[in-house]
């Protein structure tokens, strides 16, 4: 008989055990190392499907907290999800799903996280969110880019050790992040998560002007191992003309043929600064799954109100008590619409939002959404 039940402290090893074998290969870092957010055991929140005391099914549900502007969304992650060859086809990774639902909601969290986008997650109310682009940064392009700042006397090293107070302001100045310590984000830029599923290791630039850091960045390049993966920037912070021209010293300095690059959509001075490099739209990172509609809704005020204080004042949001997991109303200069689960995430997250016509076009909801997200696979990666 399985019991599934959260994954203690001490069984930690054991589940980064079961990650390895399912996930990683001889030159890859263990799990344990890469995603300390989960295996550490400082949080006791993942789950775990047992059979005669015998971990064979793990998911790692890891909290953490969102900056969007004023507001401060707590939310949760999903990743890690596996199960021993020998155990699958009996339905635990589904059962794992609604264990961390109901966690979830008990903990005050407002929505889920999920670093993977296939049917399983899909079929329980998890969606693709947000807008993004994915630029490709060539040679002859961060050569326009550095020539473009010629004019202004900025310097781009490698960070020092002595660094780390730097970075964290840079890192905090960020309106739209996850809030982490200065030890956080040490800990996770040397756990390399991304990085290591790639086979790449991380280079930490900074970009100086006049004596002062003004901009950091991530760059995941190629390490020793054989890999056909490509160059990556894992995360960044600062003034965005100044990460723009460390992205550029990147790709020269590491003699790169590419350097590829998620920018959510509100990082509009970023995606001018990387004129002319050629990009291609798509989503966020995962899906995102929203588990309760009014937490979230009330968590967001702050950022709402920011933005427009008299047009916020006219919009509200209640349950719809239809019975329908999701199902919420919404009240837009006392017009009530009535919104499922995936209506409710394209309003909330998406630029462009598949919603009825009438209330796409309304001007209240144009001026107050979307909501901005920060990009999902940097160094919070779970």
């Amino acid at each position: 008989m399985a019991e599934i039940r959260f994954v203690s402290k001490d069984d930690c090893k054991e589940a980064a055990a079961l990650a390895d074998f399912v996930f990683r290969d001889k030159e890859q870092s263990s799990m344990a190392v890469a995603f300390p957010s989960i295996f550490s055991g400082s949080y006791e929140s993942s789950i775990g499907v047992y059979e005669e005391d015998k971990l064979v099914a793990f998911a790692g549900l890891v909290p953490s907290v969102l900056q969007i502007g004023p507001s401060r969304v707590p939310i949760f992650s999903l990743g890690a999800v596996c199960t021993h060859p020998d155990f699958r086809g009996r339905g635990y990774a589904g059962a794992m799903q609604n264990e961390a639902f109901s966690h979830i909601e008990k903990s005050g969290g407002t929505m889920l996280l999920v670093s993977g986008e296939l049917d399983i997650y899909l079929r329980n109310g998890c969606r693709r969110f947000g807008a993004m682009r994915e630029y490709s940064l060539k040679p002859e392009t961060a050569a326009r880019i550095e020539h473009k700042s010629s004019n202004r006397k900025l310097i781009v090293r490698e960070a020092r050790e002595s660094d780390w107070f730097m970075l964290n302001e840079l890192d905090e100045a960020n309106p739209v992040r996850y809030r982490r310590s200065m030890y956080e984000l040490a800990t996770l830029t040397r756990a390399e998560a991304i990085a290591s599923i790639y086979k790449l290791k991380h280079r930490i630039y900074v970009a100086e002007e006049a004596g002062t850091a003004i901009a950091f960045a991530i760059v995941a390049v190629k390490a020793q191992w054989e890999t056909g993966s490509q160059p990556r920037v894992i995360e960044w912070a600062g003034e965005a003309e100044a990460a723009a021209l460390i992205l550029a010293c990147a790709v020269r300095e590491n003699s790169l043929s590419e350097l590829g690059l998620f920018v959510p959509w509100q990082e509009k001075a970023l995606q001018s600064a990387l004129e002319p490099a050629s990009y291609e739209p798509t989503t966020n990172s995962g899906t995102v799954k929203i588990v309760n509609p009014m937490r979230l809704w009330e968590r967001l005020q702050p950022y709402l109100f920011e933005r427009n204080k008299e047009l916020a004042s006219r919009i509200s949001l209640a349950d719809a008590n239809t019975g329908e997991e999701g199902a919420v109303e919404l009240t837009v200069d006392g017009i009530a619409y009535s919104l499922h689960a995936d209506e409710l995430t394209t309003l909330l997250f998406d630029p462009e939002p598949q919603l009825p016509a009438e209330l796409a076009g309304n001007s209240i909801v144009q001026a107050l959404f979307p909501v901005p997200m920060p990009y999902a696979s940097g160094i919070h990666f779970v």
